[in-house]
This record gives C-alpha cells, sequence and structure tokens, in this order.
C-alpha cells in the first residue's frame, strides 16, 4: 500500500512543477516611456525600449551599450496605432516598467488625450503613477535623449522628476491618477508640466542634450488651453504645498539685487464668500536663506523684496491664466470643497467666471531669514 501511495505521489509531482506560462525575461522587450502626437488624422505612437544592462549600477556604466530604441507607429485609433506596433516587433511587449508618456499640443486638442489615456489605463501592467508631460517640440528627440554623463536612462528627468525637484521646485510633477482626478472634477483642468530640450551641455566629443521643465500645457476637459512658459509660470510654485526649496531674486529699495532659497513654504487659498460673489485671499508664509548679494543689506530690505517679488510672480502667472481662459489656481476647486453650495450658484459649465479682482489680497509671511554667516554685509569689503 505504501508503494502505491509513493507511486501515484510521484506521478502526480510531474503536474505540479514548472512554470508553463511563465515568460522569460530575455524573450520580452521592456516598454519605459511613450510619446504619442496626431497628424493628418492619425495618431503617431513613439514607443521607447530599454536596455536593462545599465540599470541600477552606481559605478561605471557600460558606454557601448545601446540603452534605448525609438520607433513610431501609427493609426486612426489608438489601439490600431498599437496593434500595428506589435506587428513589427520580435519580441512580446512588457509595460510593467512604463515610467512616462509626452504629449504633443496636436495630441492634446480637441480631447484626443482621452482615448489615449483610457486605452493605457486599460492594460493590466500599467501603473497610475506613470509620469505625464506636454510639449510643442519633437517627440522622438525626447526619447533618445540620456542623462547627462551617459548614466542609465531610468535616471532621467523624465523618468525621476521628483530627484530634481527636490533641488529646484518650479512645476509640479503630474501623474496620470492626479490628471483624471482633476479632469473629473471642478474646475475640470490639470498642468501638465511642459519640457523642451536643450543643446547647451558641452563635453569631449559632442554637445550633450539634456530636458528641461519650462512650464506647464493647460489641459481642460474639453479642450486644451495652450501653454505657459518660463517667466510667465513662475507663480505656480508659491501656491503649491509640495514646494520644497525655490529661489527668488529680488531688487531692495536701493537697487540692490539679492538672491534667496525660499523653504518651509506654506500657502492656502481662503475663498471669502459675499452674498452671490466670491473672492480668494492668498496666505503664504516661508523662510528664506540668502544667496548672492551685492552691498550691505538689512532683514527688513530682505522680506520686502522677497514680499514684492512672489506677489508679482503670483500677479503675472494668474493674469496669463485669465488670458487663456484657464483657472490656473485651481481657485474653482477650492470653491468647491469649502463652499459647494457657493459654488453650485455660481458655476457654469463646472467654472466659476474669474477677473483680475477675484483675488483679494496676498499675504505673505516671512518667517526666518538665514544668511549662513553672521551678518548680511559683504565678505570684501
Amino acid at each position: 500500500m505504501k508503494k502505491i501511495r509513493l507511486i501515484l505521489l510521484l506521478c502526480f509531482s510531474f503536474f505540479l512543477s514548472g512554470c508553463w506560462d511563465l515568460n522569460e525575461n530575455e524573450r520580452m522587450y521592456y516598454i519605459h516611456g511613450a510619446a504619442v502626437d496626431y497628424k493628418e488624422g492619425l495618431y503617431e505612437f513613439y514607443v521607447q525600449i530599454i536596455s536593462f544592462s545599465n540599470v541600477a549600477k552606481s559605478e561605471q556604466v557600460n558606454q557601448d551599450v545601446i540603452q534605448t530604441e525609438v520607433n513610431s507607429f501609427k493609426g486612426k485609433t489608438v489601439s490600431e496605432a498599437f496593434s500595428n506596433l506589435y506587428k513589427a516587433i520580435d519580441e512580446e511587449l512588457y509595460w510593467g516598467h512604463f515610467t512616462f508618456l509626452i504629449f504633443s499640443e496636436n495630441s492634446l486638442k480637441e480631447n484626443r488625450a482621452t482615448p489615449v489615456i483610457n486605452e493605457l489605463t486599460r492594460f493590466i501592467d500599467t501603473r497610475y503613477q506613470t509620469w505625464i508631460y506636454s510639449t510643442d517640440e519633437p517627440l522622438s528627440e525626447f526619447l533618445t535623449t540620456v542623462p547627462l554623463l551617459r548614466r542609465s536612462i531610468t535616471l532621467s528627468r523624465l523618468a525621476d522628476p521628483l530627484n530634481s525637484f527636490k533641488q529646484q521646485s518650479f512645476i509640479d510633477p503630474v501623474t496620470i491618477r492626479e490628471l483624471i482626478i482633476s479632469l473629473n472634477d471642478p474646475p475640470y483642468a490639470v498642468n501638465l508640466p511642459y519640457v523642451r530640450l536643450k543643446d547647451d551641455w558641452k563635453n569631449q566629443k559632442n554637445p550633450s542634450k539634456s530636458v528641461e521643465t519650462a512650464g506647464v500645457g493647460m489641459l481642460s476637459n474639453k479642450d486644451f488651453k495652450g501653454f505657459v512658459k518660463d517667466h510667465d509660470a513662475e507663480g505656480l510654485k508659491w501656491l503649491i504645498n509640495k514646494t520644497i526649496s525655490a529661489r527668488v531674486t529680488s531688487t531692495s529699495e536701493n537697487n540692490k539685487n539679492f538672491s534667496t532659497t525660499v523653504k518651509n513654504l506654506k500657502s492656502k487659498i481662503e475663498p471669502i464668500v459675499n452674498g452671490n460673489s466670491v473672492q480668494f485671499d492668498i496666505n503664504i508664509s516661508l523662510t528664506a536663506s540668502l544667496g548672492s548679494f551685492t552691498g550691505d543689506l538689512t532683514t527688513k530690505e530682505i522680506a520686502k523684496g522677497i514680499v514684492k517679488q512672489i506677489k508679482k510672480e503670483i500677479k503675472d502667472t494668474y493674469q496669463k491664466g485669465l488670458e487663456k481662459e484657464v483657472d490656473i489656481y485651481g481657485l474653482t476647486e477650492i470653491l468647491y470643497r469649502k463652499h459647494v453650495n457657493v459654488y453650485k450658484k455660481l458655476e457654469k459649465d463646472g467654472k466659476v467666471v474669474l477677473t483680475e479682482d477675484s483675488i483679494r489680497n496676498i499675504n505673505i509671511h516671512v518667517q526666518k531669514i538665514d544668511t549662513g554667516r553672521k551678518s548680511f554685509e559683504n565678505t570684501i569689503q
């Protein structure tokens, strides 16, 4: 009887061994990034597949390894473009490492981004943590640009925006999850980081390209509102509590230029309801450390210059939003969260009409100024 049991056990063990549906790593391609454009009635999807030979290496990176391959595929729909992609590739594509997606200006217009998001979020392997960007520059070059010093492609600014955000907080990175939430809730709009390429790095061989975050692309649930770039977008960083470190250059009353690094930023927008009208008070507290400056300065002069410049940047960015008919600071959402009954009375098509007078006060409190030294006097007299 024992022998029979042993024989049966050995027979059944053959059915339990092995993973028949396991995909071998070397028989798969890994999608890391993608970009989407829209031309002549067709979606054009750029796909970046990467080699993992240099991933997670802290020492010397193998410069002979090709880190990335890029190709584009077209279709009348996003699904058709993906189908054409699968027809022209050697191995199975794995989407579990998909990290970022760049939208062109054309692909954001006329609600064309929605089918793209629908398609990607229906893949079982994709994640809602995927980073989203916008641009008006050629897409393929973003996907072939590697980090400076030829570091691993997974360490690029597009794949890991939070790393550089710690040192200079300018535009808040956005994920697919945040994009979906923003487009489903008032004011039904989202600020997508705007990226562009720069050729200003040099080495012993050839110039190197780098990716720069230079503003936002403003997308509503109905249409694309355009870009706000460079200095026009500076006000955004003062109204997000995610800001870790931001720089501001100011001028004192005696025309002395100085730069400070702002930290410990806390901002709060308060709706002020008066009958059937609403205005908003912006309250900001921060600490600052003095950087470069000329001449002797007092703490009073520094604080006054910081307040003046931040107010200017907030107003300038708000004005750009009004020109493009977009609620760039999300004031409508704040009213919706805090005074939903007032919002329902004032909203039209999900938005509250904003004017130049909608921002009533901008109150900025500089809690502390640190020089890193004992005085605010020049080092060299």
